[in-house]
């Protein structure tokens, strides 16, 4: 056995994507200055952020003084969240949690745009539960704050001042007026198209936007500014004003605009780049567009080094970069339909690496979808909302008149696109590839593009497809069986991948205990395990197919999830221990079901795959009562054992004992029972199964005390070696060539 740990993730793909860059712009003969100008940038880039970081505050312990949110914090439910600039210009992640709805009410209206008095705890950032799990430390770094402050006290002391104050202000007013004034089913809409809110976007939106392909048409880009830009220039030639001065009020307008629009990456590369071309064009300056796409990347990277890691940044900027360098390819297309066609393609193929680092995958319907969509907000859409906007600005009843017959067509498309979004197999989940298979896709992306500027030939876009193929396929060449324990906090979670992919098994799926709260606390989006612990995992992994969800049992630290993670992956059958199939969270996952198989195993069920044997020890009949009526699953593999063992207690132990003591004999590893309650985890038990390794899976500092000191006492004079997801996060178990090699987050 050896234990080895894993930091939480840290991607090159950046660095590896500009070293590619650099050999791409070779290959197209960019001139030696345009490429060393880039070296030079993107060094100097890391030094800055090093030199940056070495200077942030170190803060630690209590604090008090005065401090302002930043744009983009959220209010949702009893808590507002966000970075905030304290006094000394540090900028941190802070939280604050509202006592009353008064103060809820008395202080979210101000947030944006307040100095306040507070004080608090800074707390260090929680390890990830695994490596695809959001990592707050990293996150803290990409927006170059340096720590985590709990804010235990919040007054407000005064109205905040200056330029970027005053436009905060201006923003937060057009945000109320939209809400005022728009229908509520056009709100969110009109929030994500007009000034980049995508807040108020619900859940299912998000899903169907990413099953689709389309969340970029949600999100004010390039698209966006170029029709704002062109209307409003439009109408400047209209009113009579000369060419030269509408293009001097449209560098002067953008700025505002991008400030009006909440700032995001995509916007400014569109807004600096549009007023690049504006500049050079009052000056009749002649200079090719991928160096104006330099000059703006340098700009903002010099400005915040740190831009380089959003996500946003990286997605504006390499679906620029992919079309400015394959304008031969796209000239070919004689029609703007072709065009528009070809356009959709180069974004979605040149940004799949990226796409996969960050997501785990994509649409394969978007080639198709946006070709339908994209002219549809560009011609239709955008234009109507911000028609809208500017006739409840002027003359509400107007936009009323046009509401009365733009809702139904909205609320129609709407349908329509959730029926789109339902059919099945849109989702393409390779995984997340290592900095090796992303550079060998960014490679093969630049090769294809080459070769296709001197004739498109299919072959030529086998090249580019080949390495995500590849990657696809990998799993299913690896022979090792694996066992992970998903760090879900005071819950249970675990994953079986058989070797070669022959089957995918997930036991349990973790849950959020939810205790009686005030309404004002509920929350839009509350935290969902299944969907943003559990998922990620699998998705990470590339599975998107799971032939059974084993639920040990309907407690809510268990089975919560499991709704999440039927609607998102493809599940074939689902076991429930006898009884349970009555049980208000079975009768809750009902619409979820579809398709899916329901198995009530109990003891003496039996399945095998290949080399590896399952067999439930329990329950023995079929009326569900409690913890000792878990589903109790022994896996065996070679001569390895593996005893998942749900929430059973002493008595069900001691039951299973008689039963089946001579085969769990030499365990070599045990989940322990119930997370180590007192009630579980017997002498006798444990001394008969004698595990090489049993493993907690708890929440850290929970209010259960789990595991219970009893039991761990009871371990350590057995000399049992254990290990506890609060510990060291999510435990992977790897049997391969005889043996296992087990690594952990910590």
């Amino acid at each position: 056995m050896a234990i080895v740990t894993i930091a939480a993730h840290e991607t090159p793909e950046i660095l590896v994507f500009m070293a590619l860059l650099f050999l791409w712009m070779a290959w197209k003969k960019e001139s030696i200055s345009f490429i060393f100008i880039l070296l030079i940038t993107a060094g100097l880039t890391y030094i800055l952020q090093d030199e940056r970081h070495a200077d942030m505050p170190a803060y630690s312990g209590a604090y008090s003084g005065t401090a302002s949110f930043k744009e983009g914090y959220k209010v949702d439910g009893d808590t507002v969240r966000g970075f905030l600039v304290l006094e000394d210009g540090g900028i941190v992640y802070a939280n604050y949690r509202f006592g009353t709805p008064d103060e809820k009410l008395e202080k979210k209206d101000l947030i944006h745009n307040s100095v306040f008095s507070i004080s608090g705890v800074f707390e260090e950032p929680k390890l990830p539960s695994h490596e695809y799990a959001f990592d707050m430390a990293r996150y803290l770094k990409s927006n170059g704050a340096s720590a985590a402050l709990t804010i235990e006290k919040l007054d407000y002391q005064k109205d905040a001042t200056g330029f970027f104050a005053a436009m905060s202000e201006r923003r937060q007013k057009l945000k109320e007026h939209i809400r005022q004034r728009f229908p509520e089913s056009l709100q969110a809409e009109a929030e994500a198209l007009l000034i980049g809110e995508r807040e108020t976007l619900s859940t299912e939106q998000q899903r169907i936007q990413q099953t689709l392909g389309i969340s970029h048409l949600f999100a004010i880009s390039g698209l966006h500014v170029g029709i704002i830009s062109g209307l409003m220039y439009f109408l400047m030639i209209r009113l009579g004003i000369r060419k030269e001065d509408a293009l001097i009020m449209l560098l002067v307008i953008l700025p505002f605009y991008a400030l009006l629009a909440g700032g995001a990456p995509s916007v400014w590369r569109a807004v600096s780049m549009t007023a690049a071309v504006l500049v050079f064009r009052l000056f009749k300056i002649r200079l090719s567009i991928a160096y104006i796409l330099l000059l703006s990347f340098i700009f903002f990277i010099v400005v915040d080094p740190y831009v380089i890691y959003k996500i946003g940044f990286q997605l504006s900027y390499g679906a620029s970069f992919g079309i400015i360098y394959s304008m031969r390819f796209l000239e070919s297309a004689k029609s703007p339909i072709k065009q528009g066609l070809i356009i959709t393609f180069l974004s979605q193929f040149t940004l799949y690496p990226i796409l996969l680092v960050h997501f785990y995958g994509l649409s394969l319907s978007s080639f198709l979808v946006n070709s339908l969509f994209v002219p549809l907000y560009t011609l239709l859409i955008l234009p109507i909302n911000i028609l809208l906007l500017l006739l409840t600005l002027l003359f509400q009843p107007a936009a009323d008149f046009l509401f009365y017959f733009y809702e139904p067509f909205r609320n129609f498309l709407e349908h329509w696109t959730a029926w789109l979004a339902e059919w099945p197999n849109q989702m393409w989940i390779p995984g997340r590839p290592d900095g090796y298979m992303f550079a060998v896709m960014v490679a093969a992306i630049i090769l294809f593009y080459s070769l296709a500027e001197k004739g498109f030939r299919w072959w030529k876009f086998g090249i580019g497809i080949l390495p995500p193929i590849v990657f696809t396929f990998m799993p299913f060449l690896d022979g090792a069986l694996r066992v992970t324990f998903i760090d879900v906090g005071q819950g249970d979670s675990a994953l079986i991948e058989l070797p070669h992919r022959r089957g995918v098994y997930l036991i349990d799926t973790g849950g959020v205990l939810r205790f009686g709260r005030e309404g004002f606390s509920d929350r839009s989006r509350p935290f969902e395990i299944g969907r943003q612990v559990v998922a990620p995992y699998l998705q990470g992994n590339g599975i998107s197919q799971i032939d059974a969800l084993i639920l040990s049992h309907p407690d809510a630290d268990h089975a919560e999830g499991a709704d999440e993670i039927l609607q998102m992956f493809d599940v074939a059958e689902l076991h429930m221990s006898p009884g349970t199939q009555k049980t208000d969270l079975a009768i809750g996952l009902g619409k979820e079901l579809g398709d899916v198989k329901i198995r009530l195993p109990g003891r003496g069920s039996v399945w095998s795959n290949k080399n590896t044997t399952f067999t439930y020890l329990s329950p023995s009949d079929t009326e569900y009562t409690g913890n000792n009526d878990s589903l109790v699953l022994l896996m065996e593999y070679e001569e390895f054992k593996v005893l998942f063992t749900g929430d059973l207690e002493v008595d069900g132990e001691n039951e299973i004992l008689k039963n089946y003591g001579d085969l769990l004999e030499d365990t070599t590893i045990l989940k322990v029972g119930h997370h180590g309650s007192k009630t579980s985890s017997g002498e006798n038990f444990l001394s008969r199964l004698d595990p090489e390794l049993s493993i907690f899976s708890t929440g850290e500092d929970n209010r259960y005390g789990h595991p219970a000191q009893e039991v761990k006492e009871r371990f350590d004079t057995l000399s049992l070696p254990t290990l506890n997801t609060a510990d060291v996060g999510t435990i992977k178990i790897v049997f391969q060539n005889g043996g296992y090699s087990i690594s952990t987050m910590e």
